[in-house]
């Protein structure tokens, strides 16, 4: 019987050696974000520091593939602008699956696994293999965004103060949301974290100006802002914004969606309807966490209660920003591999079940592209991400409850 599992696991491991193959190629030859990273460290190669599409600098809308991020963060991808684009992707996708392995490692570590079994991420990376694939296909920053709080929030408990602080203030540079974390040690009172984050996102914001000067280095940032708000109002939004304008706004069946409204009110109702979601989001999220609780299991928890909030409550979110609940979903699989309590076994198993149905297993039965858009249409993304918060925040609120 052992030999049997043992001969399964190994061909399970050569099945995704081979997936993982395959993607690299697409991710090295078909990239779609990172082409947009390797032409802004190229552009520093070369002394060309106008970072944005042209139309962000006289403050109208751009088209939609672009740099995005403050123009620091060009200056961090150089590195990668002296390989030919292919082999940058490719390292670029290496890096990645380091990151994945980080992150797994480091997150089942916190979840009281032992050295031996903390493998257990090698299952929550198929749970999110479908957000998984579609993030390392497009070859896009965000999960080393992911990485880097991850980095945060355990250097942070470690008691470290620069590395947690310059980890995060990249992460927030690169993607805003993670301000988030920030306001959570705030929380905590880790007031030396929080300020040298908050002097380091300040440094990389101004640093740039030390090459182009500071006047071409403001006109940058407000190139940039023009840019990243613009974001806001695509179609591709997975969020609770992008969800109620889908339900509740009319001409949205573009390519990427078939028309799914069902009432037709004002934009500005439907931004005041999102508001009021934020702050229940945001109360919700409040009660798990206010108190604190010396349990690392409990820690982590929270923490997985901020990136999974930050994935709904975001102006904008992708599809592929998902991949984000790789992140809970480790912890969880930690957790469940623990034996625990019947009644947190079920918590688990309906958090787990909310992560992977609409992921990996759902989109299985949605083949073809009118089935697909259809899909895609109905959130379940965003249903699903729902359902693992409420999960996060009942289990959290029930520890807490008993350590009491």
């Amino acid at each position: 019987m052992r030999s049997t599992v043992i001969w399964s696991q190994r061909v399970g491991l050569a099945v995704l050696a081979v997936l993982l193959a395959l993607l690299a190629r697409e991710a090295a030859t078909r990239s779609i974000d990172f082409p947009v990273y390797h032409r802004a460290a190229r552009q520093v190669i070369a002394g060309q520091y106008e970072f944005y599409p042209v139309e962000a600098y006289g403050g109208t809308p751009g088209p939609s593939q672009g740099f995005r991020y403050v123009p620091a963060i060009a200056f961090l991808f150089t590195p990668l602008g002296w390989l030919s684009l292919e082999a940058a992707a490719l390292a670029f996708f290496v890096l990645k699956l380091l990151a994945v392995w980080y992150v797994g490692a480091t997150v089942a570590r916190h979840a009281g696994l032992p050295e031996g079994r903390r493998q257990v991420f090698v299952v929550a990376f198929l749970l999110v293999g479908g957000y998984m694939a579609e993030e390392m296909r497009f070859g896009n920053v965000h999960f080393f965004v992911v990485a880097l709080m991850v980095f945060a929030y355990d250097r942070a408990e470690a008691g470290s103060v620069l590395s947690p602080a310059a980890a995060l203030a990249i992460a927030i540079a690169t993607k805003l949301t993670p301000v988030a974390l920030l306001a959570y040690f705030a929380l905590r009172r880790r007031g030396a974290v929080c300020l040298t984050t908050v002097a380091i996102l300040a440094f990389l914001i101004l640093a740039p100006a030390a090459v182009i000067g500071s006047a071409a280095n403001a006109r940058e940032l407000r190139a940039y802002a023009t840019y990243a708000a613009e974001k806001i109002d695509e179609d591709d939004n997975y969020a609770l914004r992008g969800v109620l304008v889908r339900y509740l706004t009319p001409g949205h069946a573009d390519v990427s969606h078939v028309e799914a409204n069902v009432a037709d009110l004002p934009l500005t109702v439907v931004n005041g309807i999102w508001l009021a979601g934020l702050a229940g989001l945001g109360l919700a999220a409040l009660a798990a966490v206010w108190r604190e609780d010396g349990d690392p299991v409990v820690r982590l928890l929270e923490f997985s209660i901020v990136l999974t909030g930050i994935v709904l409550a975001s102006p904008h979110t992708q599809r592929r920003y998902f991949v984000t609940l790789y992140v809970p979903a480790v912890a969880l699989a930690a957790l469940l591999a623990r034996r625990p309590a019947p009644r947190d076994r079920r918590s688990i198993l309906i958090a787990l079940a909310a992560i992977a149905a609409p992921a990996t297993i759902l989109p299985l039965f949605f083949a073809g592209r009118r089935l697909a858009l259809i899909y895609e249409a109905g959130s379940p993304y965003f249903f699903g991400t729902a359902v693992l918060f409420v999960v996060l925040v009942m289990m959290t609120m029930r520890r807490k409850a008993v350590d009491a």
